[in-house]
């Protein structure tokens, strides 16, 4: 028995294909590439002057804590092989929505301390191989009996800082 594999396409023309040829308006894209994943990853930085608010219409405010969540900050360390470094700060469980993959995400984790002043960040997810649940590992060192915040940040890294998805105060 012989089967058949027929694909179809179909393409729509929306009401930008009815205006005129002629609007004396340039029709290239404005859209950069994106740069190559692992180059880019390497040399990225969140912005760090980036403060909106909920006044700003620039700004898109999605709902805190509701598809995104961090679940946990607690003590972390690592002690790897005689060849490896030792890691010691803290652990960022989260969550994302189900399918979402952080690493094409470009998300990440910032910890700032009482003041809002950043004390370092991270990626959410540091390899290709994440799902929408995971932990993160954070080197650093807190002041004991200090407040902090960690922050989800997603779809950062191409031009923006991304969008603020959850927050989770924690002590020292």
């Amino acid at each position: 028995m012989a089967g058949v594999l027929a694909s179809v396409s179909v393409v729509a023309l929306g009401t930008a294909s009815a205006a005129p040829q002629d609007s004396g308006k340039s029709t290239t894209a404005a859209v950069q590439p994106a740069p190559a994943t692992d180059s880019a990853r390497a040399h990225w930085q969140p912005p760090t002057h980036q403060k909106v608010s909920p006044g700003d219409p620039k700004a898109e405010f999605p709902t805190m804590n509701a598809d995104y969540l961090i679940s946990e900050v607690s003590p972390a360390q690592h002690r790897g092989w005689w060849y490896q470094s030792h890691l010691t700060g803290i652990n960022v469980t989260w969550m994302a929505p189900s399918g979402r993959d952080p690493y094409d995400g470009w998300d990440w984790i910032e910890i700032t301390d009482s003041k809002g002043n950043r004390v370092t960040w991270d990626w959410a997810c540091g390899n290709d191989h994440c799902g929408a649940y995971g932990s993160t590992m954070i080197g650093l060192h807190l002041n004991k009996g200090e407040e902090y915040k960690a922050f989800y940040w997603s779809d950062g890294g191409r031009v923006t800082k991304g969008h603020l998805r959850a927050e989770f105060d924690f002590w020292a």
